[in-house]
């Protein structure tokens, strides 16, 4: 099994989320850490860290 460098997560950075991918902005961690609050045009959501994507890494990929 291979692992991942952490990635560097902090407020302000673009990530992709959710089931359609969309495009928001890191706003703050979670008390615990596990969660991240992502504001995009529909409002502000809390994503688990594991389902963000950064928003180089997916133009990166392609």
């Amino acid at each position: 099994m291979s692992r991942q460098p952490p990635i560097e997560i902090r407020a302000g950075v673009k990530v992709r989320f959710g089931p359609d991918r969309r495009i928001g902005e890191l706003v703050r961690a979670s008390p615990n850490g596990e969660e991240w609050l992502v504001k995009d045009r529909f409002g502000k959501f809390w994503v688990a860290t594991n389902r963000l994507i950064l928003e180089d890494e997916e133009t990166a990929a392609h």
